[in-house]
């Protein structure tokens, strides 16, 4: 009769013990799948620096500039004009940010370009209403921010083990 009481438990309790440990692995293993939230990756905010890229033309088939924005607010910009022949100039000039703006000014206040800063901190060039610049077929005129990798003394390269390569 004992016997008989615990086989009638075990067939009734038996597969609810099943269900409830099989219910609290599956609940563990979804909580494991779950990654955490990363950091957005943060990119240099600050302005100055070097940038390149394409800008519009009328008289050429192409114009390729790498403007150099210098923490004094001066301006260099290094331009190539191709028509025929390659040309390449130098101007000089200022900058100003304000409410997400660069303005540049080149050669005496005779030309000027504005920029629209993105989020990772690239330049994309406006027309003369503010709005973004895109050519016939549609690409926008940006300025692609130039990081460079920063310069080692020589006596840090000295510190270096010879066997060491660099990538």
């Amino acid at each position: 009769m004992k016997n008989s009481k615990i086989l009638s438990f075990l067939k009734v309790f038996a597969p609810l013990a099943l269900v409830a440990m099989f219910g609290s692995a599956c609940s563990e293993e979804k909580k494991q799948e779950k990654l955490q939230d990363l950091p957005p990756v943060e990119f240099p905010k600050e302005l100055p620096g070097l940038y390149s890229g394409r800008m519009p033309c009328d008289d050429c088939d192409t114009r390729m500039i790498r403007m150099n924005l210098n923490e004094d607010s001066t301006v260099v910009v290094a331009q190539t004009k191709i028509r025929d022949s390659v040309v390449t100039d130098t101007l000089r000039g200022t900058y100003l940010y304000a409410d997400g703006i660069v303005k540049v000014s080149l050669s005496d206040n005779t030309i000027h370009w504005n920029y629209k800063r993105d989020g990772v901190g690239n330049l994309s060039y406006l027309t003369s209403s503010g709005s973004i610049y895109e050519d016939a077929n549609g690409l926008r005129m940006d300025l692609i921010r130039i990081f460079k990798a920063p310069v080692t003394s020589k006596k840090d390269q000295k510190a270096k083990p010879e066997n060491v390569q660099e990538k």
